[in-house]
């Protein structure tokens, strides 16, 4: 298995572990438990795409539908090359095409941090309220404008996922800021996601010294190969100031509401 397969087969179990799993060969529905964002809902092929999949995807549609999801696929798309066609004739439409970028610890490099920022890293030790900022932080950074504020059930779920990985929440004078995560290390592999800051505070160099943050810890615990997908340039310049380097291209496709 090189190293592309190993990571599709990572975002499997990763989503396996902090999703609802449906099988609707040969593809995977993820699904979560009461979150409709549609990041947090998706399908992935289960392995090579042969013969006609048009019954297989109106099952998968179903399955996204009748739990008011939207009908969504994230995979790399050198594994499914055929996929991309096959889901534009049944309707789906090209969200986004984005760079896969993998770092070891052998170039990671770390960077400054930028004056007057500081740092908070989240365990599964974390209190209750450490985890709501951390949320609430993320979701408004993601999705600037939208009334947001994390459940119970948010809070208790992310606590349980940093039981391995990591959240970080950067604070400028006080105030939350930015933030970043590592999901759990499994065969040496974890992703770097959720770099995201908040409006105001844009521009500033913080994602680029949360990114190098997060990677530390991921690499202080044991972790060789650490990825991201980025669907911009100027993010992707971001992340190769810290040692990331491109490998291949991921396609997001989902059904237009």
């Amino acid at each position: 298995m090189n190293l592309t397969e190993r990571l599709q087969s990572y975002m499997r179990r990763s989503a396996a572990g902090r999703y609802e799993s449906i099988p609707v060969p040969p593809f995977t529905v993820f699904i979560h438990p009461h979150d409709p964002l549609i990041y947090f809902n998706y399908a992935i092929p289960d392995g090579p795409i042969t013969g006609d999949v048009r019954e297989p995807l109106r099952r998968l549609r179903e399955e996204f539908q009748k739990r008011s999801r939207v009908p969504r696929f994230e995979y790399v798309s050198e594994l499914a090359p055929s996929l991309a066609d096959t889901l534009l004739a049944e309707g789906f439409q090209l969200e986004a095409e984005a760079r896969l970028m993998v770092c070891t610890r052998e170039r990671f490099t770390p960077v400054a941090t930028p004056e007057g920022l500081s740092f908070s890293v989240l365990s599964s030790g974390s209190s209750r309220e450490e985890a709501r900022t951390y949320c609430n932080t993320s979701r408004r950074a993601f999705a600037p404008g939208e009334p947001y504020e994390a459940s119970e059930e948010d809070v208790s779920k992310t606590l349980e996922e940093l039981r391995e990985g990591r959240a970080v929440v950067g604070y400028v004078e006080g105030q939350p800021a930015v933030v970043g995560t590592f999901t759990p290390p499994w065969e040496g592999i974890a992703e770097l996601g959720g770099v995201a800051t908040l409006e105001r505070f844009r521009k500033r160099g913080l994602g680029t010294a949360v990114t190098s943050l997060v990677a530390r810890e991921a690499f202080a615990r044991g972790v060789d190969v650490l990825f991201l997908s980025t669907v911009t340039e100027e993010a992707g310049r971001i992340y190769e100031r810290v040692g990331f380097r491109f490998l291949t291209r991921m396609l997001f496709m989902s059904v237009p509401g």
